[in-house]
């Protein structure tokens, strides 16, 4: 159930507890969740021309993506994205010194 913090129309997220004013209409929806809660993972991004996949799995502290603890695609990107898994962006041995 949604709790109503006072008479300002300000609702709690039912997932996170984050509180935030909302129309009188939705006040009384029981599935009410903050901006972040319904937020979806997103499958690619558009630059331009270029198509990135951004990894969803762990990182290193440099931002690279991480399979099972090892470095997963290492190597540079052409997109410049540490964590994009595009197959086309990754410059096939450069930046493997660290690897």
């Amino acid at each position: 159930m949604v709790e109503v913090v006072d008479e300002l129309n300000l609702v709690v997220c039912f997932r996170c507890g984050v509180k935030w004013v909302v129309s009188p209409a939705k006040r009384g929806r029981r599935d009410l969740l903050c901006v972040s809660c319904r937020m979806k993972p997103v499958k690619s991004i558009q630059y331009g021309v270029e198509r990135c996949v951004p990894w969803h799995g762990d990182f290193t502290e440099n931002d690279e993506p991480l399979l099972n603890g090892v470095l997963f695609m290492p190597g540079q990107r052409s997109c410049g994205h540490r964590d994009c898994v595009n197959g086309e962006h990754l410059i096939i041995g450069v930046g493997l010194d660290s690897v």
